[in-house]
């Protein structure tokens, strides 16, 4: 089930969404103009003191935490402490606006999710391709805002494969985050430096484009796919480890975990078959067929297996998937 509700909408550059709501515009907007037509451009009020009912049906009131209120529709967004200090989505389109210094910033998607308490804006970047193949990769720079407290201000690099939907951070260590604070009192003197980051990961794409370009030109032998894909699963899934354990119970897991590990590998190797019978045997292909498995892995479909890919489990591993590629290829 998605999470965009009667109150939500969304703006989407050229391309319907999946579930076929939104506004498609043909030229991307600015975060300005997203901001309008993605009906975003409503602010976060501030309820002083909660009054509840206890589960004994004692009344209580407390200072302690305020109520995020939506100005347009007066839906409560979120029950957070006194001293949480919101972004408004105007602040954010700004923000946005401001990354690039010397051209204009144009928005690939933005909108709100579940009424409102998490709000983004999705940056395009060029598109290139990797080797001499048509494989088209697209950077996107990814700024996304929590009103309800479960979502810090958080920055990332993110990508897609366009052959195949693949996501992938553009962050050469660990994962695709540039930044994340927690809406304290102090956000708004980390603002400059947040810019900054970001402003050095877009300087940073060539880095990421000349890896991409560097796993698709080393070749592999079938030994190498075996153990990179070997390597991969006991690193980033789960050991690969078979137990002499006494206690049958235990060994029953043990054995369920090993061939589950094995069964996944034959998953992940059928994909390489795949990108390999037409790219060729390379680490680029590995690595795409590696991602494939993961982003598939535990889907629920809808905005659940988006926010997956781009901000949760599946990016971290597929950012890992990916350092291990470029270690394995001896970038």
């Amino acid at each position: 089930m998605h999470e965009i509700t009667s109150t939500d909408n969304i703006v989407l550059h050229r391309e319907m969404a999946w579930h076929g709501l939104g506004t498609v515009v043909e030229e991307a907007p600015t975060p300005e103009e997203a901001l309008k037509i993605a009906d975003m451009d409503w602010v976060v009020n501030r309820t002083m003191g909660v009054r509840g009912v206890t589960s004994n049906g004692d009344t209580f009131h407390s200072n302690k935490w305020v109520l995020n209120v939506r100005s347009d529709t007066s839906d409560v967004l979120g029950c957070v402490s006194e001293n949480f200090s919101p972004i408004q989505n105007r602040e954010l389109a700004n923000f946005c606006t401001e990354l690039s210094m010397d051209s204009v910033v144009k928005v690939e998607s933005a909108g709100s999710l579940m009424g409102g308490r998490k709000v983004w804006f999705l940056l395009k970047s060029d598109t290139f391709n990797v080797g001499p193949n048509d494989d088209p990769v697209t950077p996107y720079i990814l700024v996304a805002n929590g009103h309800d407290g479960s979502m810090a201000f958080t920055g990332m690099t993110t990508s897609v494969r366009v052959v195949c939907n693949n996501t992938l951070s553009w962050a050469m260590q660990g994962s695709g985050k540039v930044f994340s604070y927690k809406h304290s009192s102090g956000i708004w003197g980390k603002l400059p430096a947040a810019k900054i980051a970001m402003r050095k990961a877009l300087v940073g794409r060539q880095d990421f484009v000349d890896a991409c370009q560097h796993l698709r030109n080393v070749t592999m032998t079938r030994d190498q796919v075996q153990d990179f894909f070997l390597d991969m699963y006991a690193k980033v899934v789960d050991p690969i480890v078979k137990m002499d354990a006494t206690d049958r119970q235990k060994a029953d897991e043990s054995d369920r975990r090993y061939n589950n590990a094995f069964s996944n590998i034959y998953e992940i190797s059928a994909n390489f078959d795949y990108e390999s019978s037409i790219a060729g045997a390379t680490y680029w292909n590995a690595f795409n067929a590696t991602s494939r498995w993961l982003q598939a892995r535990g889907r629920k479909g809808g905005d659940h297996a988006t926010v997956n890919k781009v901000m949760g489990l599946a990016s971290e591993n597929t950012s890992k998937a990916f350092k291990l590629a470029l270690d394995a290829a001896g970038s």
